[in-house]
């Protein structure tokens, strides 16, 4: 059973929502219409959906600060994240998906960047696993209209995603969202 209050839980995923609203304002999505926050909103959506915590579905709405802000809204995240009114040991699995779900651009090539993101999602909290597949659930489906080339290189690496994070995701009780997952991108041609 969990431990802390309905209020504290409710409290802290709207003020990650706030957060992440913030952090992300003036962003656009790669159509450059789509605020750009509408993915954070969807990937929590869904890891709510799947069944996630609190713990995710607050991971889920930061989870892309550390990659596409700006150094200042990671200072800022990470005081949130100790800043909000839940145990230190959910403040830290908060901490440590975020991290694990940045794609380290120190890495040159992108397929090695993911790679090294899902050896650290594989170390971290299961709820690491959950919020990814989600992520990728809602890229996948907003590369639907996007060019041939784009669209191969997000069949590979959700392969990928599918191959390395399937067992664990069944382990977690996440089959469901990597079922999801499956049937969306097996319903794209291989080679398309």
């Amino acid at each position: 059973m969990d431990m802390v209050p309905a209020a504290r839980r409710f409290f802290s995923i709207k003020s990650a929502a706030d957060h992440a609203s913030r952090a992300h304002k003036g962003q656009c999505r790669k159509d450059q219409r789509t605020p750009y926050i509408v993915h954070p909103a969807r990937v929590a959506g869904y890891v709510s959906m799947f069944g996630g915590s609190h713990v995710a579905i607050i991971s889920a709405w930061l989870h892309d600060v550390y990659e596409d802000c700006t150094p200042e809204w990671i200072s800022l995240t990470d005081s949130f994240i100790a800043a909000l009114p839940l145990p230190e040991d959910e403040q830290q699995d908060i901490a440590t998906i975020v991290d694990a779900l940045t794609k380290k651009n120190t890495i040159p090539l992108k397929s090695a960047r993911l790679s090294d993101s899902i050896t650290r999602i594989l170390d971290a909290p299961p709820e690491a696993t959950l919020v990814k597949i989600c992520d990728r659930i809602d890229n996948f489906l907003d590369t639907a209209c996007r060019d041939g080339q784009v669209r191969k290189r997000y069949l590979v690496s959700t392969d990928e995603i599918i191959d390395r994070l399937s067992v664990r995701a069944d382990f977690s009780g996440y089959e469901k969202a990597m079922n999801t997952l499956r049937e969306i991108r097996y319903a794209s041609p291989k080679n398309e």
